[in-house]
């Protein structure tokens, strides 16, 4: 791994690390986070493709493309769990 490349790699970590950090909803955690990189940003464009032809959404492809060209990914999601 590169200078460059490492340099991604910390920065997407910090990255996560600021998303598990930062203030959450009545205090619960839900958030699930996972950088991703090399072949698995193929993987992930090529979902992003199928998915935006599936429904028409034009944006999952350009997007896909931009998945494609980048070193690192940081994805974000919520577990699912509703609190009340």
């Amino acid at each position: 791994m590169g200078g460059e490349e490492s340099a991604v790699a910390v920065v997407a970590r910090f990255m996560e690390l600021a998303a598990r950090t930062a203030p959450k909803g009545k205090g619960t955690d839900v958030l699930v986070t996972r950088v991703i990189s090399g072949d698995e940003l193929g993987t992930l464009a090529r979902a992003m493709r199928a998915f935006g032809k599936e429904r028409g959404f034009s944006f999952f492809l350009r997007d896909a493309g931009n998945i494609e060209d980048s070193d690192a990914c940081l994805l974000i999601g919520a577990n699912g769990r509703v609190h009340t």
